[in-house]
């Protein structure tokens, strides 16, 4: 039975034309009401008493009309009007709609919806905010140990960064995580944003791009802060700001919208915020693939967790993008891509805290946790690259080559289970291929190129 969520509109709203979803998040009702839709439906509309039925996204202009006001004779024709609109859009007869909203909104739906649930029937507005948050917490969509929750508590517990310590990390290549003042996620800091880098040894250039170059040009995240602060203000500089201006014909397209003086000004403000209400962590990962691989999956696993929300204050309520308000985060990219898988989120907690989890090890039987070496345990496998699984692949040579036979065979998939690795096959291919010979021999690769089944014969 296909469910339908009905919200009814609130008192408080923007001041300005904005999608539906925005116009009413100044209530704290309206807020939680449709938080806990998310998590028991995809299908989620408006019950506004001017528009009828409104989706989300629908930019509508703000108005000063409740139902409260209406007399029945008018509370029955929009009654019937949102009928009609419903109608238009459901089979009503296999529909079940789930209306969060007071008697005004319901009783004139009840004649013609056959099938609905009133979760909060009889109670008073108080009552109904402690109704929702108990709703939420009961929901099974969202588990208390769910990725998104554990890599809150993972990265609250990192050592953090902030604009003028970025030469501290003590590493080239990794993953940064964004924190930002007032958000707060289960009583933790709420992540705001993902970021990595492609080229080898730039995650300092990367985030010094972000913090200390005034180049909107050159990060995106400072373009997006700025356009949210200039469309707070209805800014005439907006739509000239979101222009590529490192690009000289888009200068000369702009003509007189383009002001350096005040483009300026306004990287200085932007700089001045995201000095002041951005902290971040960060945590070491060797190849280019696995960060792209794991900052999406981070990214999507936090955008489809259903009560990961940013608060009614959060500035990029403001942002002109339709990704960055509806996913609570700075960016864009990566919002639909696969979330992350188990052994993903495994590998993630290894890298940053430089160990194979307890509950991990515990997990193996006996004799192979035994057998787990001390190097897997203290997890110096695990932030190797190629340069450290090539000396352990000469190692094994050189071994080979000391009982004097002539050649050894090495497959990939075996390379990684010895060294209890998760998720490092790529590496281990590449060390691989580096330590080739003229004379050796590759037996057997996978159709991509890396993989478990890479069998190589070196000859001594």
């Amino acid at each position: 039975m296909r469910k339908t969520v009905l919200i009814s509109c609130s008192k408080l709203k923007r001041t300005y034309p904005c999608e539906a979803r925005l116009l009413y998040d100044a209530s704290s009702l309206f807020n939680k009401s449709l938080l806990y839709a998310k998590t028991i439906s995809d299908e989620i509309f408006v019950l506004s008493a001017k528009y009828g039925l409104v989706s989300l996204d629908k930019q509508i202009e703000p108005y000063d009309e409740t139902l409260k006001d209406k007399t029945s004779v008018q509370s029955s024709v929009w009654g019937h009007l949102v009928a009609r609109q419903l109608a238009e859009r459901f089979d009503i007869q296999r529909t079940v709609f789930v209306i969060l909203a007071g008697k005004d909104y319901y009783q004139p739906l009840q004649a013609h919806l056959p099938q609905i649930i009133l979760p909060l029937l009889g109670l008073s507005m108080g009552n109904r905010l402690a109704k929702l948050d108990a709703l939420i917490n009961q929901s099974a969509s969202i588990k208390p140990n769910s990725i998104c929750i554990r890599l809150h508590a993972l990265f609250n517990k990192l050592p953090r960064y902030y604009w003028d310590t970025i030469d501290n990390i003590g590493f080239d290549n990794g993953i940064y995580i964004l924190f930002e003042v007032g958000e707060k996620y289960h009583g933790m800091d709420r992540i705001v944003r993902i970021g990595t880098h492609r080229s080898n040894g730039r995650l300092r250039r990367r985030l010094k791009d972000h913090f200390i170059s005034e180049n909107k040009d050159g990060s995106i995240f400072r373009k997006n802060i700025g356009k949210a602060i200039l469309n707070k203000n209805n800014h005439m500089y907006l739509r000239a700001w979101s222009v590529d201006t490192s690009k000289p014909e888009n200068i000369i397209r702009l003509g007189d919208e383009y002001n350096p003086a005040l483009q300026k000004k306004i990287e200085e403000s932007v700089t001045e915020y995201i000095r002041n209400n951005f902290s971040f962590v960060c945590f070491p990962v060797p190849t280019e693939q696995e960060r792209l691989r794991l900052e999406e999956g981070m990214i999507a696993t936090l955008n489809k967790t259903p009560d990961f929300n940013a608060s009614i204050e959060w500035r990029g309520k403001y942002s002109t993008e339709h990704e960055i308000f509806q996913s609570g985060l700075w960016l864009k990219q990566g919002l639909d891509a696969m979330t992350l898988l188990e052994n993903e989120y495994i590998e993630i907690e290894i890298l940053c805290t430089g160990k194979m989890p307890d509950r991990i090890i515990s997990s193996y039987p006996k004799n192979v946790r035994e057998n787990i070496p001390v190097q897997r345990q203290s997890m110096n496998t695990h932030i190797m690259g190629t340069n450290a699984i090539s000396d352990f692949l000469m190692e094994k040579l050189n071994d080979a080559k000391s009982t004097e036979q002539i050649s050894i065979t090495i497959k990939s998939g075996d390379i990684h289970r010895e060294l209890g690795l998760i998720s490092r096959m790529p590496t281990v291919c590449q060390a691989m291929r580096k330590i080739m010979k003229g004379n050796d021999v590759i037996h057997y690769q996978p159709p991509k190129g890396n993989g478990a089944t890479l069998e190589i014969e070196y000859f001594l």
